[in-house]
């Protein structure tokens, strides 16, 4: 590197390599993974779509149509399960065909053959043949292989590969025009069909055989998004599978694979003609004379892909063993990451495990976003000369945006496109830039993912009838998502790149943005997350009692480590239970006070109403837990005779109602999905038959919800009004009102308490979607609301519940624009209150809690007092490190616009009435 070179200054410095992957947010190197038949699951799919895979290509050729088929349904339910769970139209998922073309393949093992695979050994002597008569019938002595027109030109001395290079043939006699003799000198084992590679060999097998039609025939009817046509030699099969795919309605991209020597002979045509070009390493490095040339042979056609501006993807060894085995290499690693700086894209393919493969997918993921920062190299003024002169206003608009992208160094350009072609263009001369396209066709965003760089938006709101707001609609939609995605920062710089009317033919229209925020730098500087958490602590922590046992120095420890409120479970003990515990806490308080020399100790005690809460009853015999298995017939009974003898056949429900609030082919939930049944018949008017669909645990007193269900009890019972005597005589300082579903509950309370002196707080538990739909008049009539994710998340619909997070956000900003308190139960610390362990979900949980509003955290109950203590302090200590990063100073502006200006005439009445 010369001296002077401002580019070497990117690799002197230590931060370049030990930057964090949240750096690189947004990786750009396209995958595409391979489906075979046998292998492809709906979890698999489901899971493969979490961690953000793109492309999906399907081998069919040893595939029946129904096969084919039921794999697209597969992906289809797989890709509408995340549109309804993410509340959104399209999911862009491009799925490729693969055509065999002219890839040599063997014939099936022989029925006598028991074992799956053939085991040929070195020095063995074996025939291969193309008489079809042996097509069924491959065996240690004899190999069918189904290229008829190529065996005939195989001379002794040609190298034979099977199953790229895993066992090696020598050609030593040629016996007839269809049977040759082999001697092998590199044994291994041989499945049906494995593919069969003749080194030096040029084939003469015809392209687009009848099956190679018939799968074409299927991508045109399915209207697949990407064609991958194998072992391409010339253009003119490339212009022909266009010709033959190509309507008015349906254009697929169609990738050209590069299998052989031909192939490369003929590589600038077939370049022209297609869109992109995949290097099969592991077909050419069993074709081609000298293998040793694979990578110049890599460089050469990722240089002439990189000048055309079109995608170049590699195959071949691309972390197999990690995808086979689990165990990755450093040579795979140095191999992936030279693919990445060349500008390549990734084809994975050959994995058994689904596991195995999402860990590679994984590691791919984390490699790529590792190595992109420093493969963007300065290669404007290079690729703009490549343009022919004169260039069209089209490429010329699309070349100031690059240049304006490099001087004012925007990562980020925004197009929306109809086509994505503008986008295409500029992917090339611009590498560096991430181009986020919004388009209102799923097509054209599968398509778009193909390209390195280009990150496909689809915009599926409903259209502005004004053009110029329509457009500008779009480009914040996009802003919105590169900020949630960490592409955009607040300050950066980014470019427009649109039309300017809505007559225009191409994108003339270049702009240059801002972020803007007036908290810019806030949360930019490190001292924010080494800083010293607050002294102290302002999110309260309520903690739950059930147990009466627990002793007076376990409620002090609790007490002295910062707890602000005590809760009981009233449905668990008995009233002279409850008076102990009160004791317990007043006692421990004034033991407080005298040790610290202070008047009094500040904690709160809380008691809750059960309203239409639903419990098991106690297992039959006093066992501990039984066990009920998935497939078996439960009866459910809210007969009071069986609330104490509960068994895998019988369990009592307390609810009165039950067969009125279950709907039959409802699902029920036990202790949080711990066990799921499924509603089959109503027997009688107090019982119901169900089959469990997901096995697990029966403990004592398990909560019980039913998903979508409706509740027919009465907003407060008289059980509820005798807590809440009991609340008054004992001066309690909350009452939590757990399955609010209509301000009316609150109201009844508060009548039934009265013009007393002293009246408790009353807190609204959300439980179920109807208390969400009357959410305003619980707010406005309660003095507080606790989001009971314990109960929702399973009274909620599927599609629902996967939007707790959007319900908390949601839920919390109403309270805080009224100034009510916001609490959250169930799931804080779980695991922790089990065993005594922190789990990294749990933190970031609590820490978004905090960031989002919440108030307070409700802990639920432990019988274990040194591991309750131990998660007080730990959730104490997290909350006084989030705390700090709330202190947005715009949020005094905005709180001070929601206050009503108070008229002087208002103001003196208030004045008048709170003297008398």
């Amino acid at each position: 590197m010369l001296k002077g070179d401002p580019s070497s200054l990117l690799f002197d410095q230590k931060e370049v390599i030990l930057r964090s992957k949240s750096d690189e947010p947004y990786r750009l190197t396209p995958f595409i993974v391979t489906f075979c038949e046998g292998t492809l699951t709906y979890i698999d799919i489901k899971t493969f779509i979490e961690i953000g895979l793109k492309i999906v290509r399907f081998t069919m050729s040893r595939v029946t149509t129904t096969d084919k088929l039921k794999m697209l349904a597969m992906l289809d339910d797989a890709v509408k399960s995340y549109c309804e769970k993410y509340n959104v139209t399209a999911w862009p998922i491009a799925i490729s065909v693969d055509i065999p073309n002219a890839c040599i393949r063997t014939g099936l093992l022989s029925e006598e053959i028991n074992d799956a695979h053939l085991i040929l050994k070195e020095n063995m002597i074996i025939e291969l043949t193309s008489n079809a008569n042996y097509k069924t019938k491959c065996d240690s002595k004899r190999i069918y292989m189904d290229d008829p027109y190529t065996v005939k030109k195989i001379t002794p001395g040609t190298e034979i590969s099977i199953r790229f290079g895993q066992i090696v043939l020598i050609c030593t006699e040629l016996i007839d025009s269809e049977t040759i003799v082999c001697k092998v000198i590199r044994g291994g084992t041989m499945g049906s069909e494995a593919f069969v590679c003749i080194r030096g060999i040029k084939l003469e097998r015809p392209p687009l055989l009848e099956t190679d039609m018939e799968l074409l025939m299927f991508a045109r009817k399915f209207k697949v998004d990407i064609v991958t046509l194998n072992s391409i030699r010339y253009a003119r099969t490339v212009k022909r599978t266009r010709e033959f795919l190509k309507s008015e309605a349906y254009n697929p991209l169609i990738i050209s694979t590069i299998c052989e020597q031909e192939g490369l002979d003929n590589f600038d045509e077939i370049l022209k003609a297609s869109d992109a070009i995949i290097l099969a390493r592991e077909f050419l490095a069993s074709n081609i004379v000298n293998k040793h040339q694979m990578i110049a042979i890599q460089l050469k056609l990722s240089a002439k892909c990189h000048q055309m501006g079109k995608p170049f993807f590699i195959s071949g060894n691309i972390l197999e063993d990690t995808m086979l085995k689990g165990v990755i290499s450093n040579c795979d690693l140095n191999d992936i990451t030279n693919a990445v700086l060349q500008g390549a894209g990734f084809v994975l393919k050959n994995y058994k495990d689904p596991t195995n493969l999402v860990k590679t997918i994984n590691i791919l993921d984390s490699v790529c976003r590792a190595v992109e920062p420093l493969s963007k190299t300065n290669d404007f003024w290079r690729l703009s000369n490549e343009f022919k002169i004169p260039v069209n206003a089209a490429e010329a608009s699309i070349l100031a945006c690059a240049l304006m992208a490099q001087q004012t160094q925007s990562l980020v350009v925004i197009i929306p496109t109809v086509t994505g072609r503008t986008a295409v263009h500029l992917s090339r001369v611009a590498p560096q830039a991430i181009i986020l396209t919004v388009s209102t066709n799923p097509v054209i965003a599968r398509q778009l993912q193909l390209y390195r760089g280009i990150v496909a938006i689809i915009y599926d709101n409903k259209p502005l009838s004004d053009w110029y707001d329509e457009m500008s609609a779009r480009v914040q939609f996009a802003v919105r998502f590169g900020i949630k995605h960490d592409l955009l920062k607040y300050g950066c710089t980014y470019i427009c790149l649109k039309k300017s009317t809505p007559t225009s033919s191409f994108c003339d229209n270049i702009s240059l943005w801002k972020v803007v925020t007036e908290e810019t730098e806030k949360h930019s500087k490190t001292e924010v997350i080494f800083r010293s958490p607050f002294e102290h602590r302002r999110s309260p922590i309520f903690v739950t009692l059930s147990n009466p046992n627990t002793t007076l120095v376990d409620i002090q420890k609790l007490m002295e480590a910062g707890i602000n409120l005590i809760r009981f479970k009233m449905s668990h003990i008995t009233k002279e239970d409850k008076i102990q515990l009160l004791a317990k806490v007043d006692k421990a308080a004034k033991m407080l006070s005298q040790k610290h020399g202070t008047s009094d100790w500040p904690v709160a005690t809380a008691v809750e109403l059960k309203t239409c809460i639903m419990k098991t009853g106690i297992l039959q015999n006093q066992q501990e837990y039984l066990h009920l298995k998935e497939g078996t017939t439960v009866t459910l009974t809210c007969d009071v005779e069986d609330y104490n003898a509960c068994t895998n056949q019988y369990i009592f429900v307390d609810n009165p109602y039950l067969t009125t609030d279950v709907n039959v082919e409802a699902e029920i939930s036990i202790d949080q999905d711990e066990i799921i049944l499924q509603c089959k018949m109503v027997l009688n008017e107090k019982s119901m038959k169900c089959i469990v669909t997901k096995s697990g645990k029966l403990g004592n007193l398990c909560q019980v919800c039913i998903r979508g269900g409706q509740h027919t009890q009465p907003y407060v019972t008289q059980k509820d009004l005798r807590i809440v005597q009991f609340a008054m005589e004992y001066q309690v300082d909350m009452i939590i009102v757990n399955y609010s579903r209509h301000a009316d509950s609150i109201k009844k309370i508060k009548e039934f308490i009265g013009c007393k002196i002293k009246k408790p707080i009353i807190i609204a538990g959300i439980c179920t979607r109807e208390g969400l739909e009357n959410i305003d008049g619980l707010i406005r009539e309660s003095d507080g609301i606790m989001l009971s994710r314990e109960y929702l998340a399973y009274e909620l619909t599927g599609a629902l519940s996967y939007k707790m997070n959007q319900i908390q956000k949601f839920v919390g900003a109403k309270c805080l624009k009224v100034g009510k308190p916001f609490y959250i139960s169930g799931g804080i610390f779980r695991q922790a209150l089990t065993n005594g362990k922190l789990c990294d979900h749990d933190v970031s949980d609590v820490t978004n809690a905090v960031l989002d509003g919440v108030v307070g955290f409700v802990l639920r109950e432990c019988d274990n007092a040194d591991t309750l203590l131990y998660v007080v302090n730990s959730l104490s200590d997290l909350c006084r490190s989030v705390e700090p990063l709330v202190n947005v100073r715009s949020e005094f502006w905005r709180m001070l616009e929601e206050i009503h200006p108070i008229r002087t005439g208002q103001l003196k009445w208030k004045e008048e009435r709170i003297s008398h």
